[in-house]
């Protein structure tokens, strides 16, 4: 018959055992889980986009240029569009040079062909020189 001692340090030596177990498992789980990841950047010039008066459309001559560390089949789109401004198969990197006339922010975000997840994004910000003031004042007065 074991001794009570003996007893104790099986059962403490179990428990040291599931935690390693346990602790290899969560490990596991958190590279395939990093492996899914794209490391991604993506870089849009100009960032700004300045109008004269503020509800104006805004014209811009867009130059997007994005890396990922993995290679595949990426493509990129603007905030509100269901079609791709373009697609790349295969590659690390991409460029376009695009026009576009908007009068709100212009988002892009670049994703995995056939994923709706964006592995990186740009924002082109709206700018105004003179901003719409409130109600516009009477000409005219009684007293």
């Amino acid at each position: 018959m074991l001794s009570i001692k003996m007893t104790k340090q099986l059962k403490r030596l179990l428990i040291q055992m599931k935690t390693s177990a346990l602790l290899l498992i969560l490990l596991a789980i958190n590279s395939v889980a990093n492996a899914t990841e794209v490391q991604a950047s993506m870089k849009v010039s100009p960032e700004q986009c300045v109008a004269m008066r503020q509800g104006q459309a805004c014209y811009v001559s867009v130059q997007l240029t994005w890396q990922v560390a993995t290679p595949g089949n990426y493509c990129l789109y603007t905030s509100g569009a269901d079609k791709a401004l373009n697609c790349w198969v295969n590659t690390t990197q991409g460029e376009l040079k695009k026009s576009f006339d908007s009068k709100v922010n212009l988002e892009f975000s670049l994703r995995r062909q056939n994923d709706s997840l964006s592995v990186a994004t740009a924002v082109v910000k709206m700018a105004w020189v003179h901003k719409k003031k409130g109600q516009p004042r009477k000409s005219w007065r009684i007293f």
